[in-house]
């Protein structure tokens, strides 16, 4: 049961955004989610567990409970840990026909939730700029379920991703209130939809640079819905619905 007093300093430091961006590191925890990051060789640097059988099947160290709950960032540890090399892709290698935006993304469940229903529906890579939470915030990692590890993403400004998709000649479609009911809308076959803050929405600059606002009818009488949820119905609209 061995794990080293320097180990513990760095991941127990991971839980600050500045050391990970520092070490270009982050952590994914839980059973399921550890045996998928054992699959991505090259992104891994160090797994942990207090699991007999699965240090031994997997051959990673077993550490004592105590030592998992130095380094957890949960109030009840599940005793399997990695800690990963962070990956981004470059805006400019970006492809695909439908990507989706976070803009100003700040609560990271919803970021991790819209990151999991981005695979779910097959959407080729999502983009987050410089006002969302950070993507490897532990909150965001675990609210992925996984999905961190396999769907490509992109961190960049507003201005460099309204200016490749305009390049790209991709149309931006903005989640809006007042904008086309989404469930008349007859989708392109590229788009990159434009997901908005919780409190504020879509961005005045994004909504300036979209060829098309949409909006989710109500039925009920609440004032506005999850961004997260949006999201995934209008990804589910522009996907399977078209």
């Amino acid at each position: 049961m061995s794990i080293s007093k320097n180990e513990i300093k760095l991941i127990r430091s991971l839980q600050q955004k500045k050391f990970r961006m520092q070490e270009n590191l982050f952590v994914i925890e839980g059973r399921k989610a550890v045996e998928e990051a054992l699959g991505f060789g090259k992104k891994i640097l160090k797994v942990f567990t207090t699991d007999e059988d699965f240090a031994a099947n997997f051959q990673v160290p077993l550490i004592h409970s105590r030592d998992m709950e130095q380094i957890s960032s949960l109030t009840q540890p599940p005793g399997y840990l990695a800690v990963m090399k962070q990956e981004f892709l470059e805006l400019n290698s970006l492809v695909g026909k439908t990507f989706c935006i976070a803009n100003a993304i700040s609560d990271p469940g919803n970021l991790g939730t819209l990151i999991r229903t981005c695979e779910w529906f097959g959407v080729d890579a999502l983009l987050l700029d410089e006002n969302s939470v950070d993507v490897f915030n532990s909150k965001v990692v675990q609210a992925t379920m996984g999905s961190i590890l396999r769907l490509p993403f992109v961190s960049s400004t507003s201005k460099e991703i309204i200016d490749f998709f305009r390049l790209k000649e991709i149309p931006l479609l903005a989640a809006d209130l007042n904008g086309t009911p989404i469930n008349t809308f007859n989708a392109p076959e590229h788009w990159a939809l434009v997901v908005g803050s919780e409190s504020h929405g879509v961005s005045k600059e994004f909504l300036q640079s979209s060829a098309t606002r949409l909006t989710i009818p109500s039925l009920g009488n609440a004032e506005s819905l999850n961004a997260s949820i949006a999201g995934g119905i209008a990804i589910y609209q522009l996907k399977v619905k078209a």
